[in-house]
């Protein structure tokens, strides 16, 4: 069932975070923090947002070309998905580093979770509103009257650009988002909210052409693959953070310059059951602009301090944000400058 959607502050932040954090809990031990007996390597354990796929294909080729080994580390990747609560994991130290979109991270540290975003992958989020060419919005000012799909933690964005574009949020029905945008083909949306690398590919590949206002060039410069860790590793492992960022580093380099091969990796070695390599090779491809925005490949994994100020900002005036939160209590660049600077 579908409603015209009014949305608070305490629903967003509920939604971004997880039921499982209404408060601070203990961290368990750290899985991954020492070396192994009789290893080289020390473990590590991060925990993705989604299901193993191309948009982490950087990581598994490092792990294929030895260049984490390289590096001493051996870390192990928890999948994630729509029913995994991934920053839930690394709060209560389960996984101690992990990655998310900016959102939610903001949302966590917001309410004094004690983690700091230390590097991204996708300098400019692939995160769009996605409609039918044949019905296209071209505008934000054509969603009034429109029925949309976002996911919860994309709402804050929307919201802002409703409010910034002078179409009041109530006059858009706002419903949940599916991980599959068959909606958009059925007729069903108007518009979908997800990753043009990722849904958009799947539609394209589909034969079903979408138009993409990606909300990076609407002003809303989020970050995506954002990795994180709780402060307390971070500050007991410093070392073994840097390390793990030079093996990343190299990893995102490789694959960016093999594709083909990555998607292949993927679909036949590292990633989840039932992936399409035709599909995995046009998401990775269509990624490599986003991950090497501002960048280039001298600077992968970069931070940008005034990009997350700006985010910050977007939150604060959807009245979500209303510490003074800033982007240096979010962020942490010197663990991505040592290991770019290695």
């Amino acid at each position: 069932m579908t409603s015209k959607a009014t949305i608070g502050r305490r629903d967003v932040l509920g939604a971004a975070l997880g039921g499982t954090l209404g408060a601070l809990f203990p961290a368990a031990p750290f899985q991954g923090a020492a070396r192994a007996a009789g290893s080289d390597a020390a473990p590590l354990s991060f925990q993705l947002s989604w299901i193993k796929s191309i948009q982490y294909g950087g990581y598994f080729a490092a792990i294929e070309q030895g260049f984490f080994k390289k590096h001493g580390v051996d870390p192990t990747f928890n999948p994630g998905g729509p029913n995994v609560d991934a920053v839930a994991n690394v709060a209560s130290g389960l996984s101690p580093i992990g990655d998310r979109i900016t959102g939610p991270l903001v949302l966590a540290r917001e309410k004094g979770f004690p983690i700091k975003i230390i590097a991204t992958v996708f300098q400019k989020s692939p995160t769009a509103i996605m409609s039918p060419a044949g019905k296209p919005i071209r505008a934000v000012r054509e969603l009034a009257g429109k029925t949309i799909a976002s996911p919860l933690s994309s709402r804050p964005i929307l919201l802002n650009l409703l409010r910034d574009a002078g179409v009041d949020p109530r006059s858009v029905t706002i419903v949940p988002a599916s991980p599959d945008p068959t909606g958009l083909v059925s007729g069903q949306l108007d518009a979908y909210i997800g990753y043009s690398t990722n849904q958009g590919v799947m539609l394209q590949t589909r034969g079903f052409e979408i138009v993409a206002l990606n909300v990076h060039d609407l002003g809303v410069p989020e970050t995506a693959g954002t990795i994180y860790a709780r402060e307390d590793f971070l500050k007991d492992n410093r070392d073994l953070t840097v390390r793990f960022l030079r093996g990343a580093i190299e990893g995102w380099r490789w694959a960016l310059e093999r594709p083909e091969t990555t998607a292949k990796l993927m679909v036949e070695k590292y990633g989840s059951p039932g992936l399409n390599y035709d599909a995995q090779l046009a998401e990775i491809r269509a990624s490599t602009s986003h991950i090497m925005a501002r960048v280039g490949t001298e600077k992968l994994l970069s931070i940008d301090l005034d990009q997350f100020a700006t985010v910050i900002d977007q939150y604060r005036r959807a009245e979500i944000v209303k510490s003074d939160l800033k982007a240096t209590d979010l962020c942490d660049p010197s663990f991505i400058d040592a290991a770019l600077a290695a």
